[in-house]
């Protein structure tokens, strides 16, 4: 992204904090003040990425009077005021501090009772916030604070935020950083070094065995849930078909036969990856867990098809049989990035199945296939593929 793109994706994320804030108001104070504290990260990274526009924009930031103080506060309450032996019935807790900000600038600790503000005594949190906001950046005004049973004064300065700055005066911009292969996906093609074990029923029906190995169509994706994790999904498939003329040895009828199979799997996938030299070069371990399905349907028929035809006249049968199974396949690979948001990957690993039982069944009578069951795929597999990151 340009800088002009960034500028205005920061402030969309800053109208989504000030939204936020508003929302806030329904959830209890706590949340507020971090929504505010939120707002005004936003802003400052903002400013940041406006740097050497301002001759193109007209755009200024008002500092909120939420940011001036620098510290979390809420109403005193009685256990409060005993637990610290505080004698009076008005002042604000204050319950924690910003980092670098005017109340620990000022000496203010987490746990001070703040008793007056310039002068005036504060008699709860609202009022603490009015008082703040009728004073101007840069005032100095003096506080009065109980700490362990005692009274004492700091000067507090209502100084802006100020946004942190590299050694050439300019604005340090903190992007966060993202995970090495941060999450994408994309298409893949894999191949598997396994024959399904079903030629011979081919054979024996006139049609050519299956080529090995086996090619199989798909694609994946993964999101990142930290330290270099990443869980996502993965599923592909491959569709053959083979159609062959023949001639029925009784009627002298020319004819067709058919076969399709259908294979495919699909998953859950657990991915640990590693940068290899720099972040461009990814190493990734994974595992995929799911299940999939092999089905063979085959077919003859004479070709004449009519509406007026009942089943025994139409010299047509189909057959189809299924089997289902559990997948499972640890693997291991490395992704090129070539761009920020493309990249090659491939991998190598093994794709196994399992099945409680080896039974294949017919799907119109749900019968189960007797005879020599092809076993279950076990075997190597390897992936190529394209990823997009985003």
């Amino acid at each position: 992204m340009n800088k002009q793109t960034k500028s205005i994706f920061y402030i969309g994320q800053m109208v989504l904090c000030l939204f936020l804030f508003n929302q806030s108001v329904l959830q209890g104070q706590d949340t507020k003040k971090i929504i505010k504290i939120e707002a005004s990260e936003a802003l400052q990274e903002v400013a940041g990425h406006l740097e050497g526009l301002e001759k193109h924009l007209n755009i200024s930031f008002e500092n909120s009077g939420s940011i001036k103080l620098g510290a979390y506060i809420q109403n005193l309450n009685f256990e409060d005021a005993y637990n610290k032996h505080y004698p009076h019935c008005y002042g604000v807790l204050v319950t924690g501090l910003i980092r670098g900000g005017n109340a620990q600038k000022a000496g203010l600790i987490k746990g001070d009772i703040i008793m007056e503000f310039d002068g005036e005594k504060v008699l709860f949190e609202n009022h603490l916030l009015s008082l703040r906001d009728s004073k101007s950046i840069n005032d100095t005004v003096e506080l009065t604070l109980f700490r362990n049973e005692k009274i004492l004064t700091k000067i507090l300065t209502l100084n802006p935020p100020q946004p942190k700055m590299d050694k050439d005066g300019k604005v340090i911009i903190k992007n966060k950083k993202k995970s090495v292969g941060y999450g994408g996906g994309g298409p893949m093609a894999m191949i598997i070094e396994y024959d399904l074990g079903i030629n011979g029923i081919l054979e024996a029906n006139g049609f050519t065995g299956l080529d090995m190995p086996l090619i199989i169509y798909g694609g994946g994706g993964s999101g990142n849930i930290g330290k270099g994790l990443f869980i996502g999904g993965m599923g592909g498939g491959t569709q053959l078909i083979q159609q062959i003329p023949f001639t029925n040895s009784e009627t002298n009828e020319q004819g067709y036969k058919r076969y399709q199979l259908d294979f495919g799997f699909g998953g859950v996938t657990v991915i640990k990856k590693l940068p290899l030299f720099s972040e461009k070069v990814i190493l990734d371990f994974g595992i995929l867990m799911g299940g999939g399905q092999t089905r063979l349907t085959m077919a003859t028929t004479d070709g004449n098809y009519s509406w007026e035809n009942v089943i025994q006249d139409m010299n047509t049968n189909v057959f189809q049989i299924e089997k289902n199974f559990m997948v499972y396949r640890p693997s291991a690979g490395i992704m090129v990035r070539v761009t920020d948001w493309f990249g090659i990957t491939v991998n190598a690993g093994y794709l196994g199945t399992f099945s409680p039982n080896n039974e294949w069944k017919d799907t119109n009578f749900d019968f189960t296939v007797g005879g020599n069951t092809p076993n279950n795929i076990g075997h190597l597999s390897y992936s190529i593929g394209a990823w997009f990151g985003h």
